[in-house]
């Protein structure tokens, strides 16, 4: 079972408190819509499964598929999970010792072995196509940060990772997803028609990427990139670097959306921006900036899909993404050393495209897009799945 108690091993020490609060299981929401990414065409994702469905109304259970095509999706989604559950287990082994296998221990919670039926707490709206959901965890555990959460509509039999939005390195009883709803997303729009007290199938937590505090030590420098929900993949990896007392890491992010009003946490971001300004820069830039009904009310960030000229002396560059080896540090002068960095990608499928090329079917294809175009190698980037 996957409660995760052996997971502080590998956590990190919490320390004192700082002058904000963190990381706090939750801060209040800001009151903003979704992002959507370049045109019409390309802001609804590819279908998570073969299970095409009519979408007659919102948030209604005609979006669900007839029962009798579950047996033969169930075939096809035991196959989808087990190949899609490997992937992230082979990640993990990447990164983690052996311990790994001895962090099922909770026969009462979650576990990445059976999906379990969670309750739905409460749905909190935060603009016309998403919401933030709250689950009441069957037992307290520790969701690792960066981790995904596997959640099922069982009636069709389809899946959808989703990466919690405040997980800690301390027991939760709580969870929260942050779930847009699109026209052919079965799990999104089974989510969208759920109400609170419902029951929720789901199977995880499975780590993405290593994010606790002494994973993130080996880094001096954290470049990230975000689209749309991809920014969950990257709150938990602020708050977790900004309350490391061992360590100061240089945090950089860049949020991109449509329009200022579709920018996910921004009140959020900016009060830790303005808490740790050593540590963290946040930079927005939008697809087309709005006309303002004042001047005081212009856009006064970016414009434009990102680019190397928003990336160029914000994000970590290609040529300190390498350590040096140690014949190189005898020719380097003392205090310019090689500092070692990693740029996170983490957005719908078209963004992460131009931006640093597909992931492919092993996550992690030669670097392509904008990052390609700079100079950046596959081992200098990681693209989060979305």
């Amino acid at each position: 079972m996957f409660c995760l108690k052996q997971l502080a091993a590998h956590s990190g020490r919490s320390k004192a408190a700082l002058s904000l609060a963190l990381p706090a299981p939750r801060l209040p929401l800001p009151k903003l819509n979704t992002i959507r990414f370049y045109s019409q065409q390309t802001q609804t994702p590819r279908p998570k499964t073969t299970f095409n469905r009519n979408d007659n109304s919102r948030g209604t259970s005609s979006a669900r598929a007839s029962r009798a095509s579950t047996s033969s999706n169930a075939i096809t989604f035991l196959a989808v999970s087990s190949i899609g559950i490997g992937a992230y287990f082979y990640q993990w082994s990447q990164h983690r010792d052996n311990s790994f296998f001895n962090l099922f221990s909770s026969p009462d919670g979650i576990s990445t072995e059976k999906w379990t039926p969670v309750v739905l707490k409460s749905i909190t709206p935060v603009s016309e196509h998403t919401s933030l959901f709250e689950f009441q965890l069957p037992t307290p555990c520790k969701i690792p940060i960066s981790s995904a959460i596997y959640v099922k509509d069982d009636e069709i039999q389809a899946m959808r990772a989703y990466t919690p939005v405040h997980s800690t390195e301390n027991d939760q009883d709580t969870m929260q997803l942050l779930i847009k709803r699109y026209s052919e997303g079965q799990v999104s729009r089974f989510m969208h028609s759920a109400k609170p007290g419902q029951k929720i199938e789901m199977r995880g937590p499975i780590l993405i990427w290593p994010g606790g505090k002494s994973d993130l030590e080996q880094w001096d420098e954290i470049g990230m990139i975000a689209g749309g929900t991809g920014i969950t993949a990257f709150l938990p990896i602020i708050h977790s670097a900004l309350t490391n007392q061992n360590k100061k890491i240089k945090l950089s992010l860049l949020v991109a959306s449509q329009s200022p009003e579709e920018l996910y946490f921004k009140d959020e971001l900016d009060q830790l921006a303005e808490t740790f300004p050593d540590q963290l820069r946040v930079a927005y830039t939008v697809d087309k900036a709005p006309v303002a009904p004042t001047p005081d009310q212009e856009w006064k960030g970016l414009v434009g899909y990102v680019n190397e000229e928003m990336l160029q002396g914000f994000i970590p560059q290609p040529k300190s993404t390498t350590v040096a080896t140690s014949t190189e540090e005898e020719q380097i002068p003392v205090g310019e050393k090689a500092k070692k960095s990693i740029i996170l990608i983490c957005g719908p499928e078209n963004m992460v495209k131009h931006v640093s090329g597909t992931r492919g079917a092993n996550g992690q294809e030669p670097i392509r897009g904008v990052l390609g175009a700079m100079g950046y190698q596959k081992n200098q980037v990681f693209r989060f799945p979305n």
